[in-house]
């Protein structure tokens, strides 16, 4: 418990430095995290890290996630970019000697769109919009899974996905909701928000974020049950991986921009 306390307070501590910094640091910082998250998605699929199929993705990652960076210097479309990795994906399956199989190219092509999608959106709300925005996206997250933990240990009775997680209850999720939804109200009360984000439409992203936050997490521990996998990595002692820990958060970026709130 110690090791996790000290190694959570210390990533909390350099995340929100560079929260606080933003600009190109942060979006570096994003790119780091993304590159890690991506590696540690992979190898639970035991494709090798110095494989060129993988350093291939690991490319796309960072020209996604660097997206506004890199288009200062030369332009392209996301959508062509993923077009040429899933084609040169499938070459490489033709002269890997049955190494490579679809399956694993198809992994590689998901684990790049969903990481550095999502990673791209983390860095552009706090780059392009602001502080405040991601700041207010965070603590819900944050508040949802503290909310749904205290509730489930104490009232959780009906499993929420026993097949997957089975820990977490029905009981938990509404607690997580409620949870979500007091400390977005104090949020509001105090923080000046700009338009177009009306208290309105703050209630709708903390009800966004509370419902598909825990999906995020059940998806992850999916996967991870899928591969046999405890941890999705080994860099956050008494946490497991980077992607064991933003793995609401990634989920919950796409799901805001889709319904257009970021």
């Amino acid at each position: 418990m110690k090791q996790r306390i000290v190694t959570g307070v210390i990533a909390a501590v350099i995340f929100i430095a560079f929260l606080v910094i933003g600009h190109l640091p942060f979006e570096l910082f994003t790119c780091v995290m993304a590159i890690i998250a991506y590696y540690e998605l992979i190898a639970m699929a035991k494709i090798k890290q110095n494989s060129i199929q993988a350093i291939l993705g690991a490319l796309a990652v960072i020209l996604v996630v660097l997206n506004a960076e890199v288009q200062k210097v030369f332009s392209y479309d996301l959508v062509t970019l993923f077009i040429a990795l899933a084609l040169i994906l499938l070459i490489v399956t033709v002269f890997s000697r049955n190494t490579f199989s679809y399956d694993k190219a198809s992994f590689v092509l998901f684990s790049a769109l969903y990481i550095g999608f999502s990673f791209m959106l983390l860095s552009q709300v706090r780059v392009e919009q602001s502080l405040l925005l991601l700041l207010f996206i965070l603590v819900v997250i944050w508040s949802t899974d503290s909310g749904a933990y205290f509730i489930g240990r104490q009232w959780g009775k009906h499993k929420l996905a026993p097949h997957i997680s089975p820990n977490k209850t029905i009981e938990g999720m509404i607690g997580g909701i409620i949870s979500a939804l007091i400390i977005s109200g104090i949020f509001q009360l105090v923080a000046n928000f700009d338009d177009p984000y009306t208290p309105f439409k703050l209630i709708v992203m903390t009800l966004l974020i509370a419902i598909f936050g825990p999906i995020g997490d059940l998806a992850e521990s999916a996967l991870k049950r899928h591969y046999d996998v405890k941890d999705s990595g080994k860099l956050l002692p008494g946490h497991g991986g980077v992607l064991d820990r933003v793995d609401s958060w990634i989920f919950v970026l796409p799901v805001l921009y889709l319904f257009q709130l970021i």
